[in-house]
């Protein structure tokens, strides 16, 4: 009797076995297939997968981690299975903080441009920088109204010269020039910005080569500067002594114009050698900018 319950529970225990080992089997194919294609895993199959587990597995005895791995990593029904983990993402998020923090502490906070207000207002509060404004407000208006007097004066002071109160007169420079309007603005001096109307026209024939009217913009240069354009050196012998306001019909020899080599200004040449009359008229005159 003892040899029969003995013979009775090894093949019990055999036969346990085998089919422990067959559903193994079965599941670790079942989930290679899982994985192989995720999107084709259905929730039916996983809900048996997971039952057969719980009916093969001993009492007292825990799943082994790989299968649980293998389970974990195919995921739910349609997801996946390359998507990152909420954990991984989470924490490369805080990982990523402390470098942003240490970014944000290294940038400057901005202060005021003036360094005269940051001054003020960190010394006398509030108060000393409204006072800096008040300041800076009187400046800006005083300026603007001293820009409007001078342009009034400059209006009422400049006058038109009779014609036969015209005088050509000569220069050390070689040219000749014949006040046609009298500016009361500001005088011309080094380095002050010119704007100013200026026609050309060849001395000999009268042709009209360059005209600021018919073009809209004016001829703006550096009194005593860089000369380019139309803008000769016997202009700016021409000029010398006007105001703002001003006309003057200049008489400038080819030595002081284009001189041998000619110009093009815009679609009309210049020959060599070619005597030039200007009519110049200065619209502004101005301090340059420091």
């Amino acid at each position: 009797r003892r040899m029969t319950t003995t013979t009775t529970a090894m093949s019990t225990t055999t036969t346990t076995r085998g089919v422990i080992g067959a559903t193994h089997i079965a599941r670790r194919d079942t989930a290679s297939r899982r994985v192989a294609h995720p999107t084709k895993t259905s929730s039916s199959s996983l809900s048996l997968s997971a039952s057969a587990k719980r009916r093969t597995r001993r009492p007292g005895t825990r799943a082994s981690s790989s299968d649980d791995d293998v389970i974990d990593a195919m995921g739910a029904p349609g997801e996946d299975a390359r998507a990152p983990e909420p954990a991984i993402a989470t924490a490369t998020a805080k990982a990523s903080q402390p470098v942003e923090e240490k970014r944000r502490a290294n940038v400057r906070r901005a202060e005021s441009t003036d360094a005269v207000a940051t001054f003020m207002t960190r010394r006398f509060g509030l108060k000393g920088g409204l006072a800096w404004l008040g300041v800076l407000t009187f400046g800006v208006v005083s300026e603007q109204l001293k820009t409007r007097r001078e342009t009034r004066e400059a209006i009422v002071n400049t006058r038109d010269v009779d014609a036969s109160e015209r005088r050509e007169v000569s220069t050390a420079g070689g040219t000749s020039y014949v006040d046609v309007v009298v500016g009361g603005g500001e005088r011309v001096a080094p380095q002050y910005l010119l704007a100013a109307h200026v026609e050309v026209k060849i001395t000999n024939t009268g042709e009209v080569v360059f005209d600021t009217r018919k073009k809209g913009r004016q001829v703006v240069w550096s009194y005593g500067g860089r000369l380019g354009g139309a803008i000769t050196r016997g202009v700016e012998d021409g000029v010398a002594g006007m105001r703002q306001g001003g006309r003057r019909v200049i008489k400038v020899p080819a030595s002081l114009a284009f001189g041998d080599d000619g110009a093009v200004l815009g679609d009309n040449i210049v020959r060599p050698g070619t005597d030039l009359t200007y009519d110049v008229e200065l619209t502004r005159v101005s301090i340059p900018p420091s």
